[in-house]
């Protein structure tokens, strides 16, 4: 009886203490060094034009590049990043296309980003070259760093995201509007790293305006945003990252032609740190 009430005691001590650990998280980027994260994307679309519905699939490989320039008093890290490697392959309507996104490689963006993954000031170095897009690498990079805590947190706590990311291009621009609130769940192991799993989920609104082979596109849209992040605390950074996009979206066509082309597509998105 004795030993089974002492063993009792000690297992409720350690849940307890369990319970109450708190972690402070921020990112770690160290000044001279460079970054990489691989991205894998599937995107399944269905559009309805003229009564007809068409569908297209697509996948995508990209490596993101984050090369560290300085880190401030405050902890803000200044980088510069840019696309290290760009693959996109796209299948629908008839067609099968590998498309050459070689004009993405040479632009860079210099960011400042809080330690807790806010971007706080970003401008472009450079443009794509032989391109007419001049799409802003700020919409990628805020969405792949997921944002920490300010405070410390147990598990069990929960902290919000709300966030607007802008993409502008010579023919228009794209809005992205998130309210993601991110819960820490528990620890796991991946590979060799001991992270923090962070789950989350959400919303998106996003509204847009472009010109397109002569004609005025207006795009509004909805969806919802759920994925589960795995945070090294102790190396600071993100490990891996899975997520799940769904949107439904209206596109109004004017100019030569006047329609209004309603869509849905779903986006699988997975992030993993380069070693």
């Amino acid at each position: 009886m004795f030993i089974m009430i002492v063993a009792t005691v000690f297992a409720m001590i350690n849940f307890n203490g369990r319970a109450q650990e708190k972690f402070n998280l921020s990112y770690k980027m160290e000044k001279g060094k460079t970054y990489k994260y691989t991205q894998d994307n599937k995107s399944e679309t269905t559009q309805e034009m003229g009564g007809q519905e068409m569908k297209m699939s697509s996948d995508g490989h990209t490596v993101l590049k984050y090369e560290v320039e300085d880190i401030s008093k405050e902890g803000n890290i200044i980088l510069i990043y840019s696309y290290d490697e760009v693959k996109f392959h796209m299948k629908g309507m008839g067609r099968d296309t590998i498309m050459d996104m070689k004009n993405m490689m040479g632009k860079r963006t210099r960011a400042v980003i809080s330690k807790t993954g806010k971007v706080l000031k970003e401008n472009t170095i450079d443009t794509s070259k032989n391109s007419k897009s001049n799409i802003s690498l700020s919409m990628f990079a805020s969405a792949n760093m997921p944002w920490l805590p300010e405070k410390e947190v147990g598990i069990g706590d929960k902290w919000p995201k709300l966030s607007n990311d802008t993409t502008p291009s010579q023919e228009g621009q794209m809005v992205y509007k998130r309210n993601v609130e991110y819960t820490l769940t528990g620890k796991d192991k991946i590979g060799n790293h001991d992270c923090l799993k962070i789950e989350f989920k959400g919303t998106l609104d996003l509204t847009g305006k472009m010109k397109q082979m002569g004609m005025d596109l207006a795009i509004e849209g909805s969806g919802d945003i759920s994925g589960t992040a795995w945070f090294d605390p102790a190396l600071g950074m993100l490990i891996e990252e899975q997520n799940v996009t769904a949107i439904e979206m209206n596109m109004a066509v004017t100019g030569q032609a006047q329609m209004t082309v309603p869509m849905s597509q779903k986006i699988s998105t997975t992030q993993k740190f380069v070693e």
